[in-house]
């Protein structure tokens, strides 16, 4: 059994993925904004914290937690908005990740 966190795990496919862990018996956290995904969509069984995963209390939770998996899916989905503002879609795709290490 492993921990994974599941962030986005509140919405359409993050939800589905949640379940299909839990089913598989890793034991889960889910981090949503519930921007996009319901509250209802979240496993019982799975501890869930409503947060944006741009701010800073990420890390706490990341520190009680101690995942040892992360499964991305709290992706900014707007083609529109990102094409006006890039930087927005940027910040919840990409950078939250710490992929800007990888490509600095």
């Amino acid at each position: 059994m492993n921990r994974v966190l599941v962030t986005g795990g509140a919405g359409f496919i993050g939800s589905h993925v949640v379940d299909s862990l839990i089913e598989t018996e890793h034991e889960v956290i889910v981090v949503d904004d519930l921007s996009r995904g319901r509250r209802r969509n979240v496993n019982p069984k799975a501890r869930f914290y409503r947060i944006d995963i741009r701010k800073e209390e990420l890390a706490s939770i990341f520190t009680h937690e101690r995942p040892e998996y992360v499964n991305h899916h709290a992706a900014h989905v707007d083609l529109r908005r990102s094409l006006e503002d890039p930087l927005h879609d940027a910040s919840v795709n990409i950078l939250v990740t710490g992929a800007e290490d990888e490509i600095s």
